[in-house]
């Protein structure tokens, strides 16, 4: 160890003098050696090929494509699409030039392949080929003639064909030679008059696009102009990337960039990330002379301030002093760059810049780098709820027109101009993926996605409202609403006299409520789609089969407030008891399902069954457990209290006595106990403990039979516990989602048998932590929360870092500062060290969960985070060496399934807290814990797995403190006695234990 110390302190050595900046742009340097592209392949061969390629005689379009088809290479374009009339004549590239991160050295190294621009001759296209998608048809002619010629040369392997940027009406060349070099060839280069290829124009006439009979009118085709105009001056950026060439700090900060954008998934390209560089560069915002940092800090605001506002008004990369005049980024007036990218993706891009922004302004470096390269992996990472609908083919005209009559594209355009009128203000942004990223063969059709992905960014005060008000009876709008709706919508009379539109959806329950953006989607894709409900699947955890139970409906959150309002009447009654001396000033409650967050609410505890199951009868079950809702009462002040430990629990229990005697006059049943007070109340059990201010100092190192914890235990059950509470009780009130994640979680760890290392509290705070970050958008769904908590759990290093939540921000900030050094004073914390106020000191997790624990939790999230929904709560069971197996009806939670009743009169008093499965796991911890890992689901204890923890005939020193179950090997050490300890597993559980299986010896 002391080597380590060492080299710790040389560590802190080296660091003196650095500032966050120096610190910040080391960080930066270390990850653009680890991302960016050592050499850039050679072009020579390739080039030359090209090139030297004769051209052809000019056939009609028609006749060109028959030609091709023979030589095996299908059509690389969707197959809706028409064979225009007009001529085709092949003519070689007039250069072939090296674009993308290869010209500017940026290319990262997970892009290996680079882009190459064939830029056609001027002869190429005829004056009129703008029309009617005819450019794109000789575009992929030109593509398709290339294939055979490139096949001949021995340096080439493969040859697919591949979409970029999605854009349908654009294939591209994929060639991977011989070396395992890949180039994207990519044709560019059209001459068209730009005028006739306005925003406002249509350039696609439907009767040649759609066959006869066929409705359409002449729309604007806009998308379909900016992917011509794009190809048009595809090359005039060039002439500013000079700039980029010179300046290594613009190289290096370009290449971060784009590292930083593909690990968001935003789906902009690099191509467009260089162009706001350069309009920034030509601005006089960034310039060559500045360091790799100040350009990215530099970039960075401008997205998180001005990127929305001067993409809405036309940002001019050649011109930075004049703007377009309408949406895009634009090489001139009218080539768009990003006439494929839509403002949500920008709005992503937005946000994490933001992030940065605050990590840089907050001077916090220790999470710097580590949220620059996190990965968005899901659309679960940003947005709330999503959905997976499965692609019609179904015939939209209008949508299609643009895209040359590409049904899909017309389809995933129709749906979300539906959706966004059918969600109205329940949803803030709507973002929709499909992948087209993937090869295909020139032998087989293009790719087509089967479904798309539906990304909805959710408005919490507005989602889950049951009724959508519409216009007055009497208006014209109330019949376009009409229409749109259907038979969902009809009149009715509010309270306010007014007489309108309405449409009403289930929303009883609060599981209902959550599925009204289901039935909206449902509803509206199904009437103006199309499509049937079983096309259309919500991705998501179901709440019913994974927190629920049978003796409540739903998910048990109408079983909570029951506890929750027993909770209320229960703490009126206690602060007007008069019996006792001083007066109850406030009643705090601890227990979870008083902010909505225990695993399974508790049912009515059952008289009459138990007490005809109390006994000692082995062959009768247990009591079902009872479990006891913590709370704590605060008294009014005084100066009278006992100097002495044992004075105060005295007179405490006299207090108890006394309390109790006055809540029987009510009727109310109540049981002392030294420490605390159990009070029946509605078939609830609530634990009541009473605070005196100076007794957690009079405890500090009394431990005897009069005092039954030390000094910090009690700290944390009277103190800290109910402060931390109390800010998780406000949460769950002000984020309706945060209740059910903490539950998805609970199970998740009981469902892997983690129940016995991993308490309840370390689940709540980690799940607010995920709802207080300023890193990520603040959930509004249960499962998109749950998986950025399991995502959280892969990546987060406890042993580096303490995690802080800074409730209502009331960390001191000499506090703060203190954990900026964490790794100095790395010793004295917790291995979970986990900061809030009145937890400063992370006492809440002194004891659990280890370091050990804490690992395999990390290695359970990785492989649940990227596993499909249904598999997260399946839990392993072939690593167990051991497996002992319980007699479920002796663990007391086999009733909990089970309807049970209560006689609110019976004066008879359950056994409480009453769990042989968890006393036992607990008492085989104590004895075995150095040796063995025991894991259970405490909920549904059926099973017991135990995992060795060394080899079976590994050997030791013999050891006083390590001598139980050892036997003494010829060699004079020690070895663990595994008969002995099966023996004495089945010994401590004698009652409990049905049988023990060994699996498995080998660690």
């Amino acid at each position: 160890m002391q080597p380590k110390k060492k080299k710790q302190k040389l560590d802190e050595n080296s660091l003196l003098g650095y500032t966050t900046d120096d610190f910040i742009k080391s960080q930066l340097d270390e990850l653009y050696s680890g991302i960016k592209q050592s050499s850039s392949p050679s072009t020579d061969q390739i080039r030359e090929c090209l090139v030297s390629l004769k051209p052809m005689k000019k056939k009609t379009i028609a006749e060109a494509y028959d030609s091709l088809k023979s030589k095996k290479s299908l059509w690389p374009l969707p197959p809706e699409m028409k064979i225009p009339n007009g001529n085709f004549k092949f003519l070689p590239p007039v250069e072939v030039v090296h674009v993308g991160g290869g010209r500017t050295s940026t290319q990262l190294r997970s892009s290996m392949t680079s882009d190459l621009l064939l830029r056609l001759s001027e002869s190429f296209c005829e004056p009129k080929d703008y029309l009617n998608g005819r450019y794109i048809v000789k575009r992929a002619l030109f593509l398709m003639h290339l294939i055979p010629k490139l096949l001949k040369c021995d340096f080439v392997s493969v040859i697919k064909f591949q979409y970029i940027n999605k854009d349908v009406l654009k294939p591209i060349l994929h060639v991977k030679c011989k070396s395992g070099d890949t180039f994207n060839l990519i044709p560019s280069g059209c001459v068209f008059k730009s005028s006739l290829l306005n925003q406002d124009r249509n350039a696609v006439r439907p009767d040649k696009v759609y066959e006869e009979g066929v409705e359409c009118s002449e729309v604007n085709t806009s998308y379909y102009n900016s992917s011509i105009l794009a190809d048009m001056y595809s090359d005039q950026y060039l002439n500013f990337l000079s700039v980029v060439e010179d300046s290594q700090s613009l190289k290096q900060a370009l290449t971060i960039l784009k590292f930083w954008c593909e690990r968001k998934g935003s789906g902009v390209s690099g191509h467009m990330i260089t162009s706001i560089l350069l309009h920034l560069n030509l601005s006089g915002l960034v310039s060559s002379e500045m360091d790799t940092l100040t350009v990215c800090k530099q970039f960075w605001n401008f997205l998180s301030s001005n990127l929305v506002s001067a993409i809405s008004t036309g940002i001019i990369v050649g011109d930075p002093t004049k703007t377009a005049g309408q949406p895009g980024l634009y090489t001139d007036t009218c080539a768009n760059l990003c006439y494929n990218t839509d403002m949500v993706s920008l709005k992503e891009l937005v946000h994490h810049s933001q992030v940065i922004n605050q990590l840089l302004e907050s001077r916090d470096h220790n999470n710097f780098i580590s949220v620059l390269t996190e990965k968005v992996s899901s659309l679960f990472d940003l947005y709330d709820v999503v959905y997976k609908v499965q692609i019609a083919d179904i015939s939209l005209p209008e949508s299609s027109l643009q895209y040359c009559g590409v049904k899909f594209r017309g389809f995933i355009d129709h749906i979300k101009d539906i959706l966004c009128k059918a969600y109205g203000d329940r949803v803030k942004e709507i973002k929709i993926e499909y992948d087209l990223s993937e090869p295909w063969s020139r032998k087989s059709s293009p790719t087509r996605p089967e479904f798309v992905l539906i990304g909805l960014s959710i408005d919490q005060s507005n989602w889950t409202r049951v009724v959508d008000r519409g216009p007055s009876a009497d208006t014209v709008d109330a019949k376009t609403f009409k229409e749109f709706w259907g038979d969902k919508s009809n009149l009715r009379r509010f309270q306010d006299g007014s007489i309108v539109q309405a449409v009403v959806w289930n929303g009883k329950s609060a599981q209902e409520r959550r599925s009204i953006l289901t039935q909206i989607t449902e509803h509206v894709l199904n009437r103006h789609a199309g499509l049937s409900a079983d096309l259309i699947q919500e991705l998501k955890l179901e709440s019913g089969d994974i927190v629920g139970r049978d003796y409540y409906e739903g998910d048990g959150e109408e079983q909570a407030q029951k506890i929750i309002k027993t909770f209320s009447e229960l703490s009126k009654v206690l602060r007007k008891c008069s019996k006792i001396p001083l007066t109850i000033t406030s009643v705090l409650g601890v227990s979870p399902v008083l902010r909505n967050t225990d695993l399974f609410p508790q049912a009515e505890y059952q008289v009459e069954r138990a007490r005809k199951q109390t006994g000692l009868d082995p062959n009768k079950p247990t009591p079902p457990f009872v479990k006891a809702h913590e709370m704590v009462c605060h008294f009014e002040l005084s100066g009278k209290w006992p100097e002495d430990v044992r004075g105060v629990l005295r007179l405490k229990a006299a207090f108890y006595l006394a309390l109790k005697e006055e809540l029987e006059s009510m009727h109310i049943s109540a049981k002392v106990n030294i420490d605390f007070m159990d009070i029946a109340r509605n078939g609830f059990i609530f634990r009541l403990r009473f605070l005196v201010p100076k007794e957690e100092k009079l405890r500090a190192g009394n431990i005897s039979f009069w005092v039954p914890c030390s000094g910090a235990n009690l700290k944390v059950q009277t103190l800290t516990l109910p402060y931390v509470s109390s800010h998780l009780t406000s949460l769950s009130l002000k984020h309706s989602a945060y209740p059910l994640t903490v539950r998805f979680l609970k199970r998740w760890v009981a469902c892997h048998s983690l129940s016995n290392y991993i308490p309840d509290i370390f689940c709540e705070l980690v799940v607010a932590h995920i709802f207080l970050s300023a890193h990520n958008s603040t959930p509004q769904t249960a499962t998109s929360a749950f998986l950025r908590v399991l995502s959280f759990l892969s990546s987060f290093d406890w042993n580096l870092y303490p995690l802080i939540i800074n409730f209502n921000d009331e960390l001191s900030s000499e506090t703060l500062e203190v954990y900026k050094n964490f790794m100095n004073t790395r010793r004295s914390y917790p291995d979970a060290c986990i900061v809030c106020p009145q937890n400063e000191l992370s006492d809440l997790t002194r004891d659990s969960p280890t370091k050990s624990s804490l690992n395999i939790l990390k290695h359970l999230a990785e492989k649940s985070h990227i596993s499909s929904l249904d598999s997260i709560f399946k839990p392993n069971v072939t690593s167990y060496n051991v497996i002992i197996h319980l007699a479920r009806n002796k663990t007391g939670r086999f009733i909990t399934s089970q309807a049970q009743e209560h006689h609110a009169k019976s004066t008879y008093f359950p056994v409480v807290e009453f769990e042989p499965a968890r006393r036992y796991v607990e008492e085989l911890t104590s004895a075995y814990g150095h040796l063995c890992l025991f894991l259970y689901n405490r909920y549904e204890p059926s099973e017991v797995g135990v995992v060795l923890k060394r080899a079976e005939n590994s050997e030791v020193k013999f050891t006083v403190n390590g001598s139980m179950a050892k036997v003494r090997t010829e060699s004079g050490k020690v070895k663990d006695n595994l008969d002995a300890m099966l023996s004495d597993f089945d010994l401590m559980g004698k009652g409990l234990v049905r049988n023990i299986e060994v699996v498995n010896l080998e660690v």
